[in-house]
């Protein structure tokens, strides 16, 4: 008698699992070029070097969501408790912390290894898991996924060899950036809002770049990417004048909101999407010094907008995350997950 034959695995998954193969084995590339020297390296724009890089994306080898969903624990109630309070800084912090004393040879061979458990669970995915898939995630204001796009991790692979990448072509030098705690405790929904952005970023299609955004029909999804690589400009200034550093042209300009964004998206027409994400990077490191600056009286200050209105300092740090979250919204038409799903 003759074995059953075993469960072929969902289309989707295969799909994902070839996207991340390759993005793991680019990233792979790119670590296996670099010199002891290299490994040292700070990685723009925080306190991790090359290696505490390469030990964060590792991850923690487990099945992550996929193992989840086969465990049938992985609800709505679930995914919105989850989100709610995770605070992902930590649990980075503390992979990375734990594995500053392996050897750069551990480190190359567990990343060699890292999504092998992760794979594993994505092709045991059947039928029955589809409803599952189709749970929403809710990243921040604007910016909705469903959980069959966590099965596209390749993103971040993607990511952290252009960070890698970064710390090679440049030379920067980390410096403490200690900001006040009412400053900090805003910095949760900041830092989760800007990683959805970036994630939005590298889950993107090559090809979708000079398309027309779905939700954003004025720009293609490489111009929303130009509006907010250069958006940060906008809150400097305004808390630079907060620090008594105003420079009433640039704020004059900034009433104008829409001219604005269009000078600054047309001067851009010209850049790769990995120069825009540069500059993006780069000013929300000049935004983050910024920050760094204010002082407890300066909390007190009114940050006038263009409407006329104006806002606390506190409130205005939350709107340039949910600025961010609802432009990361406008790129998920554009991810290799629903292009697949597409056909």
């Amino acid at each position: 008698m003759t074995a059953p034959a075993e469960p072929h695995p969902l289309p989707v998954a295969e799909a994902a699992v070839d996207d991340l193969r390759h993005a793991h084995r680019d990233l792979l590339r790119v670590v296996d070029s670099l010199s002891d020297v290299d490994w040292r390296r700070p990685v723009p724009y925080g306190e991790w070097t090359v290696k505490d890089l390469v030990a964060h994306v590792i991850g923690d080898m487990s099945p992550s969501g996929p193992g989840l969903i086969l465990a049938g624990v992985l609800t709505p109630q679930f995914i919105a408790d989850t989100s709610k309070g995770f605070d992902v800084r930590a649990r980075n912090r503390s992979l990375v912390e734990e594995r500053r004393r392996f050897t750069k040879e551990d480190l190359r061979q567990m990343l060699f290894e890292a999504h092998d458990a992760m794979i594993a669970a994505m092709l045991r995915l059947q039928e029955q898991h589809l409803p599952v898939l189709r749970y929403a995630v809710p990243m921040g204001p604007g910016y909705e996924l469903h959980v069959e796009d966590w099965l596209w991790h390749g993103y971040h692979d993607r990511q952290h060899a252009d960070d890698i990448r970064r710390a090679l072509e440049g030379d920067y030098r980390p410096r403490p950036l200690p900001v006040l705690p009412e400053i900090e405790a805003r910095f949760r929904r900041l830092t989760r809002y800007h990683d959805g952005f970036i994630r939005a970023v590298y889950s993107a299609a090559a090809e979708a770049w000079d398309e027309r955004s779905e939700a954003c029909p004025e720009w293609t999804h490489r111009e929303i990417l130009a509006h907010v690589a250069t958006n940060d400009q906008r809150p400097i200034a305004r808390l630079r004048a907060v620090l008594g550093e105003r420079d009433e042209a640039a704020l004059a300009a900034l009433l104008e909101t829409d001219k604005w964004n269009q000078e600054q998206v047309d001067a851009r027409r010209a850049r790769s999407v990995g120069e825009l994400v540069d500059e993006l990077m780069a000013n929300r490191h000049q935004l983050m010094l910024t920050l760094s600056q204010l002082e407890p009286d300066h909390l007190s200050a009114a940050i006038s907008l263009a409407d006329g209105s104006s806002i606390t300092l506190l409130d205005y740090i939350d709107r340039i995350g949910e600025h961010e979250s609802m432009h990361a919204g406008q790129l998920v038409p554009a991810s290799r997950a629903r292009r697949w799903a597409k056909g």
